[in-house]
């Protein structure tokens, strides 16, 4: 005689991939501005060389400028997103030759901006 039951209801794991993404469009938005302001003080908090300067304030203006990109089609922003945090890590590759301290900002920044998307839910409030 079985006592127990080990199937447990689709329900319960729904919910749970559901809330893997928490943060909404507009939370989505301030994270990267954030960054991207974060971005283009760096090289003056951590004196980064010319090149690593160049490719901060450079990477910080786009992020910043998607962070306060409103109207911009769902799809589109993903899409920018993925674009620049690739851009954003070859630049990290490029820069950490000659400044290691700039590269690894940028890794950093390339990485949260990777995770920032997959965190994010996708959606818009009617």
């Amino acid at each position: 005689m079985v006592t127990d039951r080990t199937v447990r209801p689709a329900v319960r794991r729904d919910h749970v991939v559901v809330m893997l993404r928490r943060l909404s469009l507009n939370e989505h938005g301030a994270l990267e501005l954030l960054v991207g302001l974060a971005l283009i003080a760096a090289p003056f908090a951590l004196g980064f060389g010319p090149a690593g300067l160049v490719a901060s304030m450079a990477a910080g203006a786009v992020i910043a400028g998607l962070g306060l990109s409103e109207g911009m089609p769902i799809s589109t922003h993903m899409t920018a997103d993925l674009t620049v945090a690739l851009a954003v890590l070859a630049l990290a590759v490029m820069v950490s030759g000659s400044d290691a301290v700039a590269g690894g900002v940028l890794a950093a920044a390339s990485a949260g901006e990777l995770a920032l998307g997959a965190l994010t839910r996708w959606t818009r409030r009617a």
